[in-house]
């Protein structure tokens, strides 16, 4: 038996992306540690599927360093220049993926002047022209994604942890797949496309009908990041009129930087932080309006900045755009775009606490990595949040800003109820690791009966 995990996900997204999202990291940090628990012999393997629909084994060492390579070198920036209709940004999509980080890099550098835009051109079609077919670039490494194809056999499990709406398996595959005596697999990170279609762009809508129509349905086994999201799936599907596969919940890790060394600040002064996408459900604008009331009711050397870590996301032009008219309320508003890890663990050790205000989240893994870090999060009441947060964290509505108002206020003007958290949080917290996530995936596969995974030197 073979547990094969489908990283094609992966590497289309870290051809076009430098930072991973809550989807990718999830599954990246999955699959790392199934392979250094399963060990180089064990019962797990990696691989993609090719253009013609055909599955080649994938080395994924080499996978993870260069995506750990870019990671660190992702860059951090201060607030972004006034927004702007950029009419190719629609383009992209259409653009194969490992040209669309060269691409996106020349149209950015367009200001520069010809020179630097020739400059960068040079590099990236080098770079290219170096990249031989049926290989893919990622942070400087070059690694084959055209190993040997693999066939699946009666016992072999087929995993997807990924986006697996965004490239669905062909109905014919599954047939197939299943008359092979094969199993499948995947991993529900959220339905906010079918509970929130408001949230995302209409072709995610789209797909992601199509998924939970045809595929998931067919799955023998379904994973989910959170009792909340296990709920939601079962709900969507009944409702549908679709078979409810069985589900497993699967513990999120949430260490990615945690044990690294104390780091030097980003920033200067006091600041909240809070990581994760721009995008309308994860509430930025309402805390826009939360440090606007804090700067009008406090005397302004008393409120600390306000960070937002992380990308513009989709649907976010209003928000951009105010936030540039506001002049980032003068600066007690940062942006820092897409942080490398180690800029994100820096921004995490130096901050006062962290706000998650989200309005719906699969999990919520910049709460997990809070507390990792020791710091104590003002959050959202809503879905499967308070069970990343547990007892460690201050929670409200997040439809009630006067709510949210109060508690963060609170905080910033005593800090003895973020030091209480703290305290709880040393004392009584313990940092999930992504080995117990691994462990959990490959569990229902090996059987109380089977030996114990085995954990190999080479891989630790």
């Amino acid at each position: 038996m073979t547990i094969w995990l489908d990283v094609e996900d992966l590497i289309r997204f870290f051809q076009s992306a430098s930072r991973p999202t809550g989807i990718q990291r999830f599954s990246f940090e999955t699959c790392g540690a199934a392979l250094r628990l399963a060990g180089p012999h064990g019962e797990v393997g990696f691989c993609r599927r090719t253009a013609s629909g055909q599955f080649r084994r994938v080395h994924f060492p080499a996978l993870e360093s260069g995506i750990r390579a870019l990671a660190e070198r992702a860059p951090a920036a201060s607030a972004p220049p006034r927004h702007k209709a950029r009419p190719w940004s629609g383009v992209a999509r259409h653009v194969a993926p490992r040209y669309r980080l060269p691409l996106g890099a020349m149209l950015r550098a367009g200001g520069a002047g010809l020179r630097s835009t020739r400059d960068l051109a040079r590099t990236a079609l080098s770079d290219l022209a170096r990249t031989r077919p049926g290989a893919a670039r990622l942070g400087g490494h070059v690694f084959d994604t055209n190993g040997p194809a693999i066939e699946f056999g009666p016992g072999d499990w087929l995993l997807n942890l990924g986006a697996s709406w965004e490239r669905p398996y062909d109905p014919a595959f599954l047939d197939s797949l299943a008359q092979r005596g094969a199993g499948l697999a995947f991993l529900a990170h959220d339905m906010i496309p079918d509970l929130f279609p408001e949230w995302c762009t209409a072709s995610m809508v789209r797909d992601f009908d199509l998924w939970l129509d045809g595929a998931v349905p067919r799955a023998d086994l379904m994973f989910a990041v959170s009792q909340n999201t296990a709920q939601d799936l079962a709900a969507s599907l009944a409702r549908r009129g679709k078979h409810v596969p069985p589900c497993v919940v699967l513990p999120a890790g949430g260490a990615m930087c945690q044990a690294r060394s104390f780091l030097p600040p980003l920033l200067r002064g006091p600041y909240v932080l809070m990581v994760g996408t721009i995008e309308a459900r994860k509430n930025h604008a309402g805390m826009l309006r939360v440090w606007r009331r804090l700067l009008a009711t406090c005397p302004p050397d008393l409120v600390p900045t306000l960070v937002f870590a992380g990308k513009v996301g989709w649907l976010t032009a209003d928000l951009m755009q105010q936030l540039a008219n506001a002049n980032y309320l003068n600066g007690k508003i940062r942006f820092i775009d897409q942080p490398s890890d180690t800029d994100l663990a820096s921004l995490y050790q130096h901050c006062l606490f962290t706000l998650f205000p989200s309005l719906y989240e699969g999990w919520g893994l910049p709460v997990t990595e809070s507390l990792c870090f020791g710091k104590p999060v003002a959050a959202s009441m809503r879905a499967s949040i308070p069970e990343a947060g547990g007892a460690f964290c201050g929670y409200f509505d997040p439809d009630d800003l006067n709510s949210a108002y109060e508690l963060i206020r609170g905080w910033i003007e005593n800090p003895t109820p973020v030091a209480a958290l703290s305290a709880r949080i040393a004392t009584g917290f313990t940092p999930p690791a992504w080995a117990d996530t691994a462990a959990a995936l490959l569990a229902p596969f090996l059987g109380a009966d089977e030996p114990a995974i085995r954990l190999s030197p080479a891989y630790t």
